[in-house]
């Protein structure tokens, strides 16, 4: 991105009355000692103290060591390094450049939007912290492997937030993120090396018409009582199921509604002992499913089908609510007949919704200095210029707002949605992250992979358990199998 100004080419002119004069001065003096005009003056305008091509000259790769101070001037475009897999981290770097920067630069992002995959995206990164391959600013991977970089064996490599220079405890203090978040991003030495930008919550999004007929009452705190939100137990959405069915309404379309109730993060090698067993939590998760469906609180439907669609539309089969992530809240239009007949609560178990990764920063990086304060703006920021105050109270996209990890920011600004009847969403994500801080095990350092092909599979195995195709001990073989099976064959591990 070339952004001319006026100070830059005033600067350029002296340069070269400096490359003249020096040049001029060679010539003179005359002999073999003579400069040759391109070393006369450096990229940096900087006279050369001797003859001897730099490393860079030599090999045109060397990148500066982490203490070299890089020069940005006239002349030369400086490449910032963006692989991701967050396919917002670009567009944030450009802004920012487009704001703060005065000189030529083009961000290069390497992405999985095109040609590659996120797991391509990962080994690239992997590649570059490991061997310095190619030059790496700013990278975020998928988040099932973030651990890695964070508590695990690449974490030596990232470059902590304090090395940049940020003085993390008191932004942290002001911008109020939740613990939970801020030890996913902490390496094994307690220093913070990654933060996302946006967040996200599961919650129980149900309908206002229907929450009034059987209950009495729309309110989500006390629609979240009837449901037991945050009681990490079944017990009083088991009884609200029964309430609605007595009424003629499922209380979700099928077991896949549900399953963002369970957390699946496990380390996969719990999965490949010689003698497995799976999480106590998910085995009864099959239970109550099973329960649900064979009497007739629940159908077989599954997320995304044209079915289920047709449900949420409101022109298929009658049902209460399911439990999604609050992203979810907005997804159908206003010319769906249930459009502004929804509400959101918490829901009987909160569980994180592991969606974003935390933005990083490699020990390679070639230009440290520009990117402390980039860091600052997406992350650490809560005053109204910071990017998550302006993606909150929806000034940076056109689209509308988005939820960010800060609370205070959260707290400073509403976000109103029609499709939620007038609800604002800030209040209900804020809850949920204090409960989500409250349930989080810091002891946990939670350093393995959390593949998404494990919760897939098991939902699959849950479903023909519900319908009956096979038995609880069968679905969970035939689920540990398929797990050995994809794990031999996965490339990334």
């Amino acid at each position: 991105m070339m952004k001319p100004a006026l100070k830059k080419n005033i600067l350029i002119a002296v340069l070269c009355v400096l490359a003249v004069s020096v040049l001029a001065a060679a010539l003179l003096l005359g002999g073999s000692n003579a400069q040759n005009p391109r070393q006369a003056v450096s990229d940096d305008g900087n006279i050369p103290a001797s003859d001897t091509p730099s490393p860079a000259e030599t090999s045109g790769t060397a990148a500066p060591s982490e203490t070299e101070e890089v020069q940005y001037s006239p002349g030369k475009i400086t490449r910032i390094y963006v692989y991701t897999t967050d396919r917002m981290l670009d567009t944030f770097v450009e802004r920012y450049g487009e704001e703060h920067w005065d000189f030529d630069y083009r961000v290069l992002a390497t992405t999985d939007q095109t040609t590659l995959y996120a797991d391509d995206v990962f080994r690239l990164v992997k590649d570059n912290l490991i061997n310095n391959t190619e030059p790496m600013d700013l990278f975020c991977v998928p988040v099932a492997y973030a651990p890695l970089f964070t508590h695990g064996e690449l974490s030596q490599y990232v470059c902590t937030y304090e090395e940049l220079g940020i003085d993390v405890d008191a932004l942290l203090e002001k911008m109020d993120i939740p613990q939970h978040i801020i030890n996913a991003g902490t390496n094994r030495d307690g220093k913070l090396v990654a933060l996302p930008v946006d967040s996200e919550v599961n919650v129980f999004m149900y309908r206002r018409s229907v929450a009034k007929e059987v209950f009495g009452t729309d309110d989500p705190d006390k629609i979240a009582e009837i449901i037991g939100g945050g009681t990490e137990s079944w017990d009083k959405f088991l009884e609200a199921a029964k309430t609605l069915k007595e009424h003629g309404y499922y209380i979700a379309p099928g077991c896949d509604d549900l399953s963002f109730l369970v957390d699946w993060s496990c380390p996969v090698s719990e999965l490949l002992d010689v003698n497995p067993r799976i999480n106590p939590k998910w085995e009864a998760f099959m239970d109550v499913a099973k329960s649900l469906y064979d009497e007739g609180c629940i159908k077989d439907t599954e997320r995304w089908s044209e079915a289920w669609f047709q449900d949420m539309k409101g022109k298929g089969d009658k049902f209460f609510g399911i439990v999604a992530p609050v992203s979810l809240s907005d997804f159908l239009d206003e010319n769906n007949e249930t459009y502004g007949d929804w509400a959101i609560c918490l829901p009987p178990f909160q569980t994180q919704a592991k969606f974003f990764t935390g933005i990083m920063v490699s020990k390679h990086a070639p230009n440290k200095d520009l990117i402390k304060p980039l860091i600052e703006w997406m992350t650490l920021d809560s005053s109204p210029n910071g990017l998550q105050y302006r993606l909150a109270n929806g000034t940076f996209f056109e689209s509308g707002k988005v939820n960010v990890i800060s609370k205070a920011v959260l707290k400073a600004n509403e976000n109103i949605s029609d499709f939620l009847g007038g609800q604002d969403l800030n209040p209900i994500i804020c809850e949920a992250m204090d409960r989500l801080d409250a349930l989080h095990d810091a002891s946990d350092p939670g350093n393995y992979v959390n593949h998404d092909y494990i919760s897939s599979i098991f939902m699959d195995e849950t479903r023909a358990y519900v319908k009956g195709e096979k038995d609880k001990e069968t679905a969970i073989a035939d689920f540990l199998s398929r797990v050995r099976e994809r794990w031999i064959e996965s490339s990334v591990r």
